[in-house]
C-alpha cells in the first residue's frame, strides 16, 4: 500500500504543469558592497590618483579587511603584475613608475567581485534522464587594482563584464548510460 502512495506522489509531481520549475537553479555571489556592476564602476571612478587616500578608498567600498574579497599586494606582486619583459619601463604610467621607485612604500589592492545566477531550463525529462541539460547564466563581474604610495592612490585599473549572458547545452545521446563506461572503469581501479 505504501508503494502505491510513493508512486502516486511521484506521478503527481511529474504530471504537474511547469515541470521545468522542478529543475535545479544556482546563485553564486562574491560578497561585495556593490549592488551591481554600475554601482562598482561609479565608486571606482570616484577614486582619483594623486588625491584619494587609503581611508577614502576604503570608504568607497574597496577595503580588503572590512569588505573582504580583496588581495593585498606587495611591491614585488605589483612589479610582477605590471612589468613585462618585452615592454620598456618608460611605457608604464607615471603612477606605476612612482611605485617602482618607492619600493617598500608601495602597496596594492586587487578586488574581484561577481554575482551570477544559473537556471536550468528546458525539458524536465530530458534533463532528469541526462539526455540534454540546458543552463542559462546571467550576472556581472568587476575587477579592480589600486596602487598606493605612502597611503595615496597613484594608479588604478579595472576591467569586467557588466552584463554576463551565457547559454550552455550539454547533450548526451545515450542519456543515463553516457557516463557508465567511466564509472565502471573507475570502480575497477
Amino acid at each position: 500500500m505504501q508503494g502505491n502512495s510513493w508512486a502516486l506522489l511521484v506521478l503527481s509531481l511529474c504530471v504537474l504543469p511547469g515541470c521545468g520549475s522542478l529543475l535545479p537553479s544556482e546563485q553564486a555571489e562574491v560578497l561585495s558592497p556593490f549592488n551591481d556592476y554600475l554601482d562598482a564602476e561609479i565608486r571606482y571612478s570616484q577614486a582619483q590618483p594623486g588625491k584619494t587616500t587609503r581611508s577614502e578608498l576604503f570608504s568607497l567600498g574597496f577595503d580588503p579587511l572590512a569588505q573582504g574579497n580583496g588581495k593585498m599586494l606587495s611591491f614585488i606582486d605589483l612589479r610582477l603584475m605590471f612589468v613585462q619583459p618585452n615592454v620598456p619601463i618608460e611605457y608604464l604610467p607615471d603612477g606605476l613608475l612612482q611605485c617602482l621607485e618607492a619600493k617598500d612604500r608601495c602597496i596594492g589592492y586587487a578586488f574581484d567581485f561577481n554575482k551570477t545566477d544559473t537556471q536550468r531550463v528546458g525539458n524536465f525529462w530530458a534533463d532528469v534522464f541526462n539526455f540534454r541539460k540546458k543552463r542559462e547564466l546571467q550576472g556581472w563581474a568587476f575587477r579592480a587594482v589600486f596602487v598606493l604610495v605612502d597611503d595615496t592612490l597613484v594608479h588604478k585599473v579595472s576591467n569586467g563584464e557588466p552584463n554576463i549572458r551565457r547559454y550552455e547545452v550539454k547533450r548526451n545521446p545515450l542519456g543515463p548510460l553516457q557516463g557508465a563506461g567511466e564509472f565502471f572503469s573507475d570502480q575497477l581501479k
